[in-house]
Protein backbone atom coordinates (compact mmCIF):
# COMPACT_ATOMS: atom_id res chain seq x y z
CA UNK A 1 0.00 0.00 0.00
CA UNK A 2 1.36 3.13 -0.78
CA UNK A 3 1.58 6.13 1.70
CA UNK A 4 -1.44 8.06 2.15
CA UNK A 5 0.41 10.93 1.22
CA UNK A 6 0.99 10.05 -2.29
CA UNK A 7 -1.71 11.89 -3.61
CA UNK A 8 -1.50 10.56 -7.19
CA UNK A 9 -2.49 6.98 -5.70
CA UNK A 10 -5.84 8.38 -4.62
CA UNK A 11 -6.35 10.04 -8.16
CA UNK A 12 -5.84 6.72 -10.16
CA UNK A 13 -7.98 5.55 -7.96
CA UNK A 14 -10.66 8.19 -8.58
CA UNK A 15 -10.00 8.06 -11.69
CA UNK A 16 -9.59 4.36 -13.14
CA UNK A 17 -12.09 2.48 -10.65
CA UNK A 18 -13.85 4.80 -8.97
CA UNK A 19 -14.53 6.28 -12.41
CA UNK A 20 -16.40 9.73 -11.17
CA UNK A 21 -18.74 7.66 -9.22
CA UNK A 22 -18.99 10.89 -6.62
CA UNK A 23 -20.05 13.28 -9.60
CA UNK A 24 -22.19 10.98 -12.38
CA UNK A 25 -24.25 11.79 -10.49
CA UNK A 26 -22.95 14.48 -8.08
CA UNK A 27 -25.92 14.59 -5.02
CA UNK A 28 -26.83 17.66 -2.99
CA UNK A 29 -28.49 16.99 0.12
CA UNK A 30 -29.58 19.62 2.48
CA UNK A 31 -31.64 19.03 5.82
CA UNK A 32 -34.53 21.72 6.84
CA UNK A 33 -36.84 22.08 9.15
CA UNK A 34 -40.92 22.40 8.57
CA UNK A 35 -43.70 23.22 10.81
CA UNK A 36 -47.04 21.32 9.37
CA UNK A 37 -49.88 23.43 11.59
CA UNK A 38 -53.66 21.93 11.56
CA UNK A 39 -53.46 18.54 10.81
CA UNK A 40 -53.03 17.39 7.08
CA UNK A 41 -55.99 19.10 5.54
CA UNK A 42 -54.26 22.21 5.52
CA UNK A 43 -53.76 22.34 1.48
CA UNK A 44 -50.99 25.33 1.77
CA UNK A 45 -48.89 23.06 3.22
CA UNK A 46 -47.86 21.65 -0.24
CA UNK A 47 -47.36 24.82 -1.74
CA UNK A 48 -44.98 25.88 1.38
CA UNK A 49 -43.31 22.58 0.66
CA UNK A 50 -42.56 22.83 -3.15
CA UNK A 51 -40.60 26.46 -2.08
CA UNK A 52 -38.78 25.36 0.67
CA UNK A 53 -37.42 22.54 -2.13
CA UNK A 54 -37.42 25.44 -4.35
CA UNK A 55 -35.31 27.71 -2.14
CA UNK A 56 -32.43 24.87 -1.32
CA UNK A 57 -32.26 23.95 -4.95
CA UNK A 58 -31.40 27.50 -5.55
CA UNK A 59 -28.63 27.67 -2.78
CA UNK A 60 -26.61 24.89 -4.17
CA UNK A 61 -27.02 25.92 -7.56
CA UNK A 62 -25.71 29.53 -7.16
CA UNK A 63 -22.96 28.11 -4.46
CA UNK A 64 -21.50 25.63 -6.49
CA UNK A 65 -19.72 28.02 -8.64
CA UNK A 66 -15.89 28.19 -10.41
CA UNK A 67 -13.24 30.88 -9.05
CA UNK A 68 -12.97 32.81 -11.99
CA UNK A 69 -14.19 36.67 -13.20
CA UNK A 70 -17.05 35.79 -14.52
CA UNK A 71 -17.67 32.80 -12.41
CA UNK A 72 -19.48 29.69 -13.90
CA UNK A 73 -22.31 27.38 -12.41
CA UNK A 74 -21.63 23.84 -12.08
CA UNK A 75 -25.22 22.91 -12.30
CA UNK A 76 -28.47 23.45 -14.12
CA UNK A 77 -32.26 21.56 -13.09
CA UNK A 78 -31.70 18.35 -10.82
CA UNK A 79 -32.21 15.15 -12.89
CA UNK A 80 -34.16 13.61 -9.63
CA UNK A 81 -35.38 15.01 -6.60
CA UNK A 82 -35.29 12.91 -3.99
CA UNK A 83 -37.43 14.09 -0.77
CA UNK A 84 -38.22 12.18 3.13
CA UNK A 85 -38.54 13.24 6.21
CA UNK A 86 -36.24 12.02 8.37
CA UNK A 87 -37.51 12.58 12.07
CA UNK A 88 -41.25 14.05 13.44
CA UNK A 89 -41.83 16.17 16.48
CA UNK A 90 -45.35 16.62 17.94
CA UNK A 91 -46.47 19.77 19.29
CA UNK A 92 -49.91 20.37 19.59
CA UNK A 93 -51.69 19.85 16.16
CA UNK A 94 -48.40 20.65 15.03
CA UNK A 95 -45.79 18.83 13.31
CA UNK A 96 -42.02 19.80 13.24
CA UNK A 97 -40.49 17.90 10.13
CA UNK A 98 -36.75 17.58 9.72
CA UNK A 99 -36.84 17.11 5.87
CA UNK A 100 -34.22 15.61 3.73
CA UNK A 101 -33.83 17.24 0.38
CA UNK A 102 -31.40 15.40 -2.65
CA UNK A 103 -30.67 16.45 -5.59
CA UNK A 104 -29.07 14.65 -8.18
CA UNK A 105 -26.98 17.14 -10.41
CA UNK A 106 -25.29 16.50 -13.50
CA UNK A 107 -22.01 18.74 -13.47
CA UNK A 108 -20.89 20.40 -16.43
CA UNK A 109 -17.78 19.77 -16.35
CA UNK A 110 -17.49 16.32 -16.33
CA UNK A 111 -16.56 14.81 -19.52
CA UNK A 112 -18.24 11.42 -21.24
CA UNK A 113 -15.21 9.42 -19.59
CA UNK A 114 -15.72 10.83 -16.36
CA UNK A 115 -13.06 13.54 -16.16
CA UNK A 116 -12.95 16.38 -14.31
CA UNK A 117 -12.29 19.31 -16.92
CA UNK A 118 -11.39 21.80 -14.65
CA UNK A 119 -9.31 19.72 -12.25
CA UNK A 120 -5.93 21.55 -11.72
CA UNK A 121 -4.49 18.64 -12.94
CA UNK A 122 -5.96 19.52 -16.32
CA UNK A 123 -5.88 23.45 -16.21
CA UNK A 124 -2.21 23.66 -15.25
CA UNK A 125 -3.30 26.99 -12.86
CA UNK A 126 -4.73 26.73 -10.12
CA UNK A 127 -7.75 25.10 -8.38
CA UNK A 128 -11.21 26.90 -9.70
CA UNK A 129 -13.32 24.63 -8.60
CA UNK A 130 -15.67 25.55 -5.41
CA UNK A 131 -14.30 24.20 -2.50
CA UNK A 132 -16.73 21.67 -1.68
CA UNK A 133 -15.27 19.84 -5.10
CA UNK A 134 -11.70 19.73 -3.23
CA UNK A 135 -12.54 18.85 -0.14
CA UNK A 136 -14.46 15.90 -1.34
CA UNK A 137 -12.50 12.51 -0.66
CA UNK A 138 -9.88 14.36 2.28
CA UNK A 139 -8.08 11.71 4.19
CA UNK A 140 -8.59 14.10 7.05
CA UNK A 141 -12.35 13.48 7.79
CA UNK A 142 -13.35 10.19 9.41
CA UNK A 143 -17.47 8.69 9.01
CA UNK A 144 -20.19 10.97 9.30
CA UNK A 145 -18.12 13.84 8.83
CA UNK A 146 -18.23 16.42 5.96
CA UNK A 147 -16.11 15.24 2.72
CA UNK A 148 -15.48 11.78 4.00
CA UNK A 149 -15.59 9.22 1.44
CA UNK A 150 -15.60 5.27 2.03
CA UNK A 151 -13.72 4.46 -0.96
CA UNK A 152 -10.93 6.54 -0.40
CA UNK A 153 -10.30 5.37 3.31
CA UNK A 154 -10.90 1.89 2.05
CA UNK A 155 -7.79 2.12 -0.05
CA UNK A 156 -5.69 4.44 2.74
CA UNK A 157 -5.24 1.25 5.38
CA UNK A 158 -2.82 -0.97 5.21
CA UNK A 159 -4.62 -3.84 5.53
CA UNK A 160 -6.84 -2.73 2.51
CA UNK A 161 -6.86 -4.50 -0.80
CA UNK A 162 -8.42 -4.22 -4.81
CA UNK A 163 -11.23 -6.37 -2.83
CA UNK A 164 -11.92 -3.63 -0.04
CA UNK A 165 -11.85 -1.07 -2.76
CA UNK A 166 -14.50 -2.63 -5.07
CA UNK A 167 -16.64 -3.51 -2.17
CA UNK A 168 -16.55 0.22 -1.09
CA UNK A 169 -17.39 1.57 -4.46
CA UNK A 170 -20.47 -1.33 -5.12
CA UNK A 171 -21.98 -0.33 -1.88
CA UNK A 172 -21.74 3.74 -3.04
CA UNK A 173 -22.46 2.93 -6.39
CA UNK A 174 -26.04 1.11 -4.71
CA UNK A 175 -26.95 3.90 -2.59
CA UNK A 176 -26.65 6.45 -5.17
CA UNK A 177 -28.68 4.36 -7.78
CA UNK A 178 -31.37 3.47 -5.37
CA UNK A 179 -31.61 7.20 -4.35
CA UNK A 180 -31.53 8.13 -8.06
CA UNK A 181 -34.23 5.31 -8.89
CA UNK A 182 -36.55 6.50 -5.73
CA UNK A 183 -36.73 10.27 -6.96
CA UNK A 184 -38.46 12.11 -9.14
CA UNK A 185 -38.37 14.13 -12.14
CA UNK A 186 -40.25 17.40 -10.95
CA UNK A 187 -40.17 19.21 -7.47
CA UNK A 188 -44.00 18.74 -6.80
CA UNK A 189 -43.91 14.78 -7.51
CA UNK A 190 -41.06 14.95 -4.81
CA UNK A 191 -43.38 16.83 -2.54
CA UNK A 192 -47.00 14.42 -3.07
CA UNK A 193 -44.65 11.90 -2.26
CA UNK A 194 -43.65 13.54 0.83
CA UNK A 195 -46.71 14.28 1.92
CA UNK A 196 -47.61 10.48 1.30
CA UNK A 197 -45.34 9.28 3.55
CA UNK A 198 -46.93 11.97 6.22
CA UNK A 199 -50.05 10.61 5.97
CA UNK A 200 -48.80 7.00 6.57
CA UNK A 201 -47.15 8.57 9.96
CA UNK A 202 -50.02 10.34 10.57
CA UNK A 203 -52.09 6.79 10.06
CA UNK A 204 -50.07 4.64 12.34
CA UNK A 205 -48.99 7.02 14.95
CA UNK A 206 -51.21 10.22 14.95
CA UNK A 207 -55.08 9.73 13.41
CA UNK A 208 -56.39 12.55 14.94
CA UNK A 209 -54.19 14.89 12.79
CA UNK A 210 -55.78 13.26 9.58
CA UNK A 211 -58.82 14.63 8.04
CA UNK A 212 -61.95 12.81 9.40
CA UNK A 213 -64.57 11.46 6.76
CA UNK A 214 -68.35 12.39 7.61
CA UNK A 215 -70.01 9.14 7.70
CA UNK A 216 -73.29 8.86 5.58
CA UNK A 217 -76.42 9.35 6.98
CA UNK A 218 -78.88 6.35 7.34
CA UNK A 219 -81.88 5.72 5.61
CA UNK A 220 -84.92 7.25 6.96
CA UNK A 221 -85.73 3.28 7.82
CA UNK A 222 -82.57 2.05 9.14
CA UNK A 223 -82.31 1.88 12.68
CA UNK A 224 -81.22 4.99 14.33
CA UNK A 225 -77.28 6.18 15.26
CA UNK A 226 -78.00 6.85 18.88
CA UNK A 227 -78.89 3.03 19.54
CA UNK A 228 -82.61 3.85 20.94
CA UNK A 229 -83.74 0.67 18.38
CA UNK A 230 -86.40 3.19 17.11
CA UNK A 231 -86.28 4.00 13.31
CA UNK A 232 -84.15 7.40 12.06
CA UNK A 233 -87.33 8.78 10.53
CA UNK A 234 -89.04 8.62 14.14
CA UNK A 235 -86.01 9.51 16.38
CA UNK A 236 -83.02 11.65 15.36
CA UNK A 237 -84.32 11.79 11.93
CA UNK A 238 -87.16 14.22 12.56
CA UNK A 239 -90.48 12.64 12.08
CA UNK A 240 -92.46 12.26 14.73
Amino acid sequence: MKPSADTSYFSTICIEQCKGLCCDPWWGIISFPLIKNGGMSNRAFRAELIKGIKEREQRITEGYVTKEAPPRHLFGHPDRYNVSIRDIKVNGNSLVLNVMAMFAFQCRYLSADKVCTIHPALTGGGDIRPPHCGFMGSLNVRPGEKGYCRIIHAAEYPSADSKAIDAAIEIEKGASEKHYREGFSTIEMAADSLINQLKDYCAKNLSRLLPQEKPPAPGRNDPCYCGSGKKYKRCHGGNY
